[in-house]
């Protein structure tokens, strides 16, 4: 199945949030050491951001933080000396669902830049009018945003005030138990995605050796086999209908 997307919009969410009607951002969920800059962002546009992706579905995938559905080691510490890894446990997974659209009301960010704004809030400091501007440009049309969320040249984010949940035109889920959740509450077009964690930003492409430790999939020649026997596409979504 092609996992490519025509809609450019995206944002991950639990999907048991996944409702008809609108979200909007609650400040009081904000991790706390990038709520300054996100109140930054609050005065200079008027609105407390809600953050989506924008681009080509597969190479902004890693923007999203879809792929933590499935991601095992979640950081590490060091013990007596030994750096050991934290890994999350059966039961300990989150259950995302990302939701793509065609169009949202809002503001384009560059996300290469949005940093600054992260470090100088985070630390007490100001943020430049060139900075600023870096962050914004403000001279750049939409045309010319999405120009270049396409060609990858500049990682594009979005903010917006609100989200009407209603209007995503594509859903993708981990599972087919949530894609039923989610049809059952009144939505179509969902599927069901899975995609392998890769740390290399803007990769998620399969390969032999991650395959090989995913209970999801297993190699056959060119191709990926689910655990149910459905054959897939490789690629960097896999996508299959039970």
């Amino acid at each position: 199945m092609d996992a490519s997307s025509p809609f450019l919009f995206h944002y991950c969410m639990p999907a048991s949030g996944v409702v008809r009607g609108n979200i909007v951002p609650d400040r009081t969920r904000s991790f706390p050491d990038f709520l300054p800059a996100y109140e930054w962002a609050e005065e200079r546009l008027g609105f407390f951001p809600l953050f989506l992706a924008v681009g080509g579905l597969e190479d902004i995938a890693w923007m999203t933080g879809y792929q933590d559905n499935w991601r095992v080691v979640t950081g590490g510490e060091t013990v007596e000396g030994i750096y050991r890894k934290i890994c999350r446990k059966k039961g300990e997974f989150p259950n995302l669902a990302l939701l793509s659209f065609e169009s949202v009301e809002g503001v384009f960010m560059d996300y290469d830049y949005w940093h600054i704004a992260l470090n100088a809030c985070m630390n007490g400091s100001r943020v430049s009018l060139q900075e600023e501007s870096w962050i914004f440009k403000h001279s750049w049309t939409k045309s010319r945003w999405l120009r270049a969320a396409l060609a990858g040249t500049h990682p594009v984010q979005f903010v917006t005030p609100t989200l009407p949940l209603t209007e995503a035109r594509e859903i993708r889920v981990r599972n087919m138990a949530t894609r039923r959740l989610i049809e059952g509450r009144g939505f179509g077009e969902v599927r069901v995605s899975r995609i392998p964690v890769d740390y290399d930003r803007g990769s998620s492409v399969r390969t032999a050796d991650n395959i090989e430790r995913d209970p999801v999939c297993k190699i056959s020649e060119d191709r990926l086999v689910t655990e149910t026997g459905r054959i897939c596409k490789r690629g960097k979504f896999v996508e299959y209908e039970l």
